[in-house]
């Protein structure tokens, strides 16, 4: 037992060496598990489960309100994209921006 460690503590370099091999074979030994699951999990069939809401009497005034509320998403979108017409405003716009993070700038106490 006391000749191992010597022997061991005397060739640190090739128990260095075959540590790293040993992790490096473990590691390839687990990505390799992790294919094959990864694998047998897209060939087994998912199920997909469709709600369907109860039919009511009433279909055609849930598609009209559907239709508004849609209408009002796209005016919204559309507001959101665009930027004041005013040059001095998109200046302002830009230069915080653009300009030094806030966390940079002190904050004032004159």
């Amino acid at each position: 037992m006391m000749a191992l460690i010597d022997w061991l503590l005397n060739n640190i370099f090739f128990v260095f060496v075959f540590a790293a091999f040993v992790s490096w074979v473990g590691k390839r030994i687990k990505m390799t598990e992790e294919t094959v699951e990864k694998q047998q999990q897209e060939q087994k069939p998912t199920v997909v489960m469709i709600e369907e809401e109860p039919r009511t009497r009433r279909p055609v005034k849930k598609e009209k309100e559907q239709m508004i509320v849609s209408q009002r998403t796209e005016e919204q979108r559309v507001e959101r994209k665009q930027l004041p017409k005013h040059p001095l405003v998109q200046g302002v716009i830009f230069s915080e921006v653009l300009g030094p993070p806030r966390a940079k700038r002190p904050f004032g106490r004159k």
